[in-house]
């Protein structure tokens, strides 16, 4: 199984729903919230993101387990970035 990239992604999501009755002619919109989540994206699909924050290997790659999934609409992403360990920046760079 090919590893997944590390990725910070950011994202739009609806606020908590308001807990009481509002009278229509007082309610006013809200923001839309902004988030920013971090893990592997293990699965990059054209309707939803999955990223996992947690993954271990117990008896190798072929055993790999995630916890803690989250599910994010394609359409409330704003933009991925993909991150790199410092191990793998710095031989990058000593072989150049």
């Amino acid at each position: 199984m090919t590893e997944p990239p590390l990725v910070l992604i950011e994202w739009e999501d609806s606020a908590q729903p308001m807990p009481a009755w509002v009278y229509l002619a007082d309610f006013e919109a809200g923001a839309v919230v902004r988030c920013t989540s971090v893990g592997w994206l293990i699965h990059d699909g054209a309707y939803v993101k999955a990223l996992a924050p947690n993954k271990a290997s117990i008896e190798g790659e072929d055993s790999a387990q995630v916890s803690g999934v989250i599910r994010i609409p394609t359409r409330s992403v704003v933009r991925i970035i993909k991150l790199f360990r410092m191990e793998d920046c710095h031989s990058q760079l000593d072989t150049k």
